[in-house]
Order: structure tokens, then sequence, then C-alpha cells
């Protein structure tokens, strides 16, 4: 008879103190933050989640926007020696060194992007390739919104799609609208 009695006060103690092992789990909280990210079914849709990730400093995002063979071109850069580009290694390292600085003062500044697609340069989309040219303008501004900085200036964006059906940046060619105005090229190679 003790023995029973010790039986069920250790099944009863043991039931008090654990969880149920057949309830479902608690989900781990993300450890970073996800953004908006939609799914790029269109060349268009890179271009939306490509302005997405540079507003809400998301690198995760800007990493499913390039194809793994990106190549970045510039037609030059103010105050540098050569005019060339880079490939994807060194797009994902610079734009992580600035979302990682504009998050670090994210309450006090902001990147806004903005494209306009060029009438007389419109969009060519074929069965697995594309191209979309669209003018651009970037604004930094500080925390009352006031701009502190702007870039401005032509971007061709060549895309292919993938075998999975969605697209990705494969070269991106940044062009000046004039010697005055620094270019998004001039942004990025602040973080070099």
């Amino acid at each position: 008879m003790r023995r029973v009695i010790f039986i069920i006060l250790t099944a009863l103690l043991m039931a008090s103190c654990a969880k149920n092992p057949f309830s479902t789990r608690e989900s781990e909280p993300p450890t970073a933050k996800a953004g908006t990210f939609i799914t790029p079914t269109t060349p268009q849709i890179v271009l939306e989640n490509l302005r997405l990730c540079y507003s809400e400093l998301v690198i995760g995002n800007f990493v499913q926007s390039l194809d793994s063979d990106f190549v970045f071109k510039y037609d030059f850069l103010q105050g540098a020696q050569a005019d060339s580009g880079w490939g994807f290694k060194q797009e994902l390292n610079l734009t992580e060194k600035m979302f990682n600085d504009f998050g670090a003062t994210k309450s006090e500044r902001s990147l806004r992007v903005t494209f306009v697609a060029q009438s007389e340069q419109p969009d060519i989309i074929l069965d697995s390739t594309a191209t979309l040219v669209r003018s651009y303008t970037i604004i930094v501004a500080d925390s009352s919104g006031q701009m502190s900085g702007s870039y401005r200036g032509v971007v061709r964006f060549e895309m292919i799609e993938s075998t999975s059906n969605f697209w990705a940046i494969r070269s991106w060619s940044d062009w000046h609208l004039n010697l005055d105005t620094q270019s998004w090229a001039e942004l990025k190679n602040a973080y070099q």
C-alpha cells in the first residue's frame, strides 16, 4: 500500500511540475528584424523590395534582391581615380556597413529611396531576363524630416529570373545626372 501511495504522490508531483509533453511549444522570438519583403514574382517587385530594404535597413532582404553573380557598375566617383565597379561580396559588405551605420543612428536620420520610370526607356521584360531603367532620388533626412543629404541619378537594372520564378538583380549600373550631383555610387563608396 505504501508503494502505491508513493507512486501516486510521485506521479502527482511530476505532473504538477512538468509541462504537458503533448502541447505545442512557444516559438522563439526572431533574432533579427524581418522587415517587409514581397515575393519577387516580377522585376518591378524587386525594385519595391530594394526601396523597402533601404528604408527599413534590412540586409537580409537586400541580399534576396541580388543574384549570386551580381555586379555593380558606375560611371565615375567624384574624387576617385578609377571608374569601375564591384561584385556581390563587396556590395553586400558595404551595404551592410551602411545599414549598420544608419541603424545605429535610426532615431537621428533615415534613408528614403524613390524610383521614377523613364518614359523614353520602357521596361524590357523577356522570358527570363529584364532591363529596367529608373531615375532615382535618395534622401538622407534627420529626425525632424529635414533633408541632410541627397543623391540623384539614373540606374539600369538587368535582372534574371531564377528557376523558382523569382527575379533578382544581376547587374546594377549607376549614372550621374550631372557633375554637380552625387550619385548612389558615392553613397555606397563612402562605406568602402
